[in-house]
């Protein structure tokens, strides 16, 4: 591969990221304006392994809470961490949708994080891209 097209792929996932991160914090900011907030519990942990080379386990909270409808979810979170975030038997604060319970986040650190860390490190990358190929222009001529 020439540089060219590994900037142009870095640039890609620079705003594949930002644009992720605009879509994270726009699904929180409409969840705590129009969702409900729930008391939930860890259930359990579900392993599964990560692609590539260097693989490693991800644990994912599987989340039970009652809706304010007092109907019962149980449903496994999107978001895994290794280490594990949580242990069985955790209480979390869960915010879902009204119209479709199923989908949630919970109200913790790393659900407000997301969405602005991955908008700061897709300009980042974006940024070092740019200075990069104007720095590697001036060295060519």
């Amino acid at each position: 591969m020439n540089a060219t097209i590994d900037e142009l792929l870095l640039l890609a996932g620079g705003a594949f990221l930002v644009v992720s991160g605009i879509g994270k914090l726009n699904e929180r900011r409409k969840l705590l304006k129009t969702g409900a907030k729930v008391e939930g519990v860890v259930f359990s942990l579900e392993e599964e392994w990560g692609i590539g080379e260097k693989r490693s386990k991800l644990y994912y909270p599987v989340i039970g809470f009652v809706t304010m409808e007092k109907e019962w979810v149980t449903k496994r979170h999107g978001i895994g961490t290794y280490p594990a975030a949580y242990t069985e038997g955790d209480k979390v604060i869960v915010i879902y949708d009204k119209f479709d319970n199923e989908h949630f986040i919970l109200d913790n650190t790393l659900a407000k994080l997301l969405g602005p860390l991955c908008i700061v490190i897709g300009v980042l990358l974006m940024l070092g891209v740019g200075v990069y190929y104007i720095l590697n222009q001036y060295q060519q001529v």
